[in-house]
């Protein structure tokens, strides 16, 4: 038996939504799982190939092993093939797909037992949080949050969504080192400030209407700590501002950053990749879009 899927890289927090929006993208992991086999192996291509594990401390074997544990199958010999095109390490949700493009290959090898909630449930507790795990899984804008082990999302397709540039440069961020930063405690002055965006990013997702995005995009829980680990963040912030982009933030735990654009599009990634240069970091771009599948068969 054999199955291939595709997973889309996402973007979690889109400024004021820390750990509570994500947004999936077309930029995708491949992989496919073959039953099919005498023995077990596995081929990696693509990003960050040479950092991954070819064994079974592969991610996405590891949890290809848990959804077969969970429903109580024995799990056969394997032939897995990954070629990826989400970066390694950079606030793409790139752990996320391969969580999640595990668990849906083995699901679907072993005809499919688990619904989607319970997919989200194991790739939540592979990955700890479900911010990019439900857009990986689901596609679009989820806003999601966990109330007593039990997690609850909703999915938004976003109106008239605008186009998406996505600028990693060539230094990673751990998320352990994302958390370290930030402060225990926050004031009620800046969780305020944080609840007007958020509200307005979501309006602007759901009306099509982006004239507020700017202002939507701005935040005071997460950024303002993390940007020490991102030399060069305000220059590229204000870089996609400057030449009419929408709005832009960091993507995740970064050091990606993310900006937004209907209009020159080409012009804005050029120049945000200028901004990081001019802190002694190349860069490379995506221009993309929302992707409001999730992960699929192929």
């Amino acid at each position: 038996m054999n199955v291939k899927v595709k997973v889309p890289a996402t973007t979690a927090n889109l400024g004021p939504g820390f750990d509570t929006l994500g947004l999936a993208l077309n930029i995708f992991n491949y992989l496919e799982v073959s039953t099919d086999a005498d023995e077990f192996s596995i081929e990696i291509t693509g990003e960050g190939a040479e950092f991954l594990a070819p064994n079974q401390n592969n991610l996405v074997y590891k949890a290809i092993q848990r959804l077969f544990e969970e429903v109580g199958q024995e799990l056969p010999p394997l032939k897995i093939k990954q070629y990826n095109e989400i970066p390694l390490a950079s606030g793409l949700g790139s752990s996320a797909a391969t969580i999640v493009s595990g668990l849906v290959a083995a699901n679907y090898l072993v005809h499919n037992p688990l619904d989607d909630d319970q997919l989200l449930a194991l790739a939540t507790e592979m990955e700890g949080h479900p911010d990019n795990a439900a857009p990986a899984l689901f596609g679009g804008l989820i806003i999601s949050g966990i109330e007593q082990d039990k997690i609850i999302y909703s999915k938004i397709k976003p109106e008239n969504p605008p186009q998406i540039i996505v600028v990693v440069p060539e230094f990673s961020v751990s998320t352990q080192q994302a958390r370290s930063v930030l402060p225990n405690e926050i004031c009620y002055d800046d969780a305020v400030y944080n609840l007007s965006r958020l509200a307005f990013l979501i309006n602007c997702f759901v009306t099509g209407e982006y004239d507020n995005f700017s202002y939507a995009c701005q935040d005071r829980l997460h950024q303002n700590y993390r940007k020490s680990l991102v030399p060069g963040f305000d220059d590229v912030i204000n870089a996609s501002y400057l030449h009419g982009g929408l709005g832009a933030a960091l993507s995740g735990a970064g050091p990606t950053v993310v900006g937004f654009a209907y209009e020159n599009v080409e012009l804005i990634a050029r120049k945000m990749q200028d901004a990081f240069l001019k802190n002694n970091f190349e860069s490379k771009v995506f221009i993309t879009a929302i992707n409001n599948k999730g992960i699929c068969r192929i």
